[in-house]
């Protein structure tokens, strides 16, 4: 049987001191894909949630929990404007009575972006403009509200530590459905890789489970701002690092874990700019009624559908894109 919890099933001593909420439908499914071959399979986190799903919720149900947890009243977080993290985050924090601020810099325009704005509008949070990636990024860590105890300060994406032990608990989730016979073991998964820790928590999953896959990460956000990394090989390192150090003090004995593999080439040429292999993949993936955006899951999938066609072993796609149809409130 699958359940929400199953790292706390695993881990007994985490249920009184790791803050949780039920934020999530969890367990999602994982599917076959036999239009695309008998080899491939998915994870639908796009239905995480029944108003808007995606991979951010598992994250929040750790981070939110640990912002209620420190008394905090105000999250301050930032993303691109499109950004699905903000819109979550907003949902989530509005559903729980907390303040929600979100700054955003540009990313290219997209029916996508002009949706989550309104999303992130509508579910009341404020939104400050900062222009560029790099101004944002400084308005973030030199706001006012910086040593506030009522502020809760949320790294782009929930990489944080709590967002990561999110796609622990994942792996945790992954392996009981393989165990039940819900799907088979695949030799690979493959995930978008912006903020990290999607790509973090399953690879710590994976050896506190002993789930035989390789975890793949595709590149879709910039790997420096400047000369500072942002989204590499080291930053994935580091988050994995400090979230597997928390779990120690939380009493968990930490295996070897695997360096993360992040590969590179299906980034293209910018942030949120298309592709032509993801637009490939988007075509092949709405055959099976599955949608993928131009920014994150289109340049991952595309990752996905050349390791099936060079392999017949059991590959895996981690689809964290929301496909919850959009619902305004009419603001007339």
């Amino acid at each position: 049987m699958t359940t929400t919890r199953p790292l706390f099933e695993a881990y007994p001593q985490l249920t009184d001191t790791l803050p949780w909420l039920q934020l999530a439908d969890l367990p999602t499914p994982v599917e076959p894909l036999p239009d695309i071959g008998s080899n491939a399979w998915i994870k639908r986190d796009d239905i995480s949630h029944a108003i808007y799903g995606g991979n951010k919720i598992r994250k929040l149900e750790f981070i939110l929990a640990d912002v209620m947890a420190q008394g905090r009243e105000h999250v301050v977080t930032f993303g691109a404007t499109g950004t699905n993290h903000g819109v979550a985050t907003a949902m989530l924090c509005q559903k729980l009575g907390l303040r929600c601020t979100v700054l955003l810099f540009e990313q290219p325009e997209s029916k996508t972006v002009r949706d989550n704005l309104l999303r992130m509008q509508q579910f009341g949070a404020e939104l400050k403009f900062c222009g560029t990636l790099a101004n944002t990024v400084m308005r973030y860590y030199c706001h006012p509200q910086r040593f506030s105890r009522k502020h809760y300060f949320l790294f782009a994406g929930g990489s944080n530590i709590a967002g990561t032990i999110g796609f622990v608990n994942a792996a945790f989730e992954l392996w009981q459905q393989i165990e039940g016979g819900v799907c088979p073991m695949p030799a690979r998964i493959f995930v978008p890789v912006g903020s990290a820790a999607t790509l973090a928590g399953l690879t710590i999953g994976a050896a506190l489970t002993g789930l035989k896959a390789e975890i793949v990460g595709i590149r879709v956000a910039p790997s420096h701002l400047g000369v500072i990394p942002t989204c590499t090989v080291g930053t994935v390192h580091q988050l994995m690092k400090r979230t597997c150090n928390t779990l120690s003090r939380h009493g968990l004995e930490m295996p070897a874990i695997a360096a993360p593999k992040l590969i590179d080439s299906y980034y293209g040429e910018g942030y949120g700019v298309r592709s032509e292999a993801g637009d490939k993949a988007t075509a092949k993936f709405s055959g099976c009624g599955i949608a993928l955006d131009q920014t994150y899951t289109a340049k991952a999938a595309a990752a996905y559908l050349d390791s099936i066609e060079a392999s017949g072993e059991v590959q895996l796609y981690w689809h964290t894109y929301n496909s919850r149809p959009v619902k305004f409130l009419d603001v007339h």
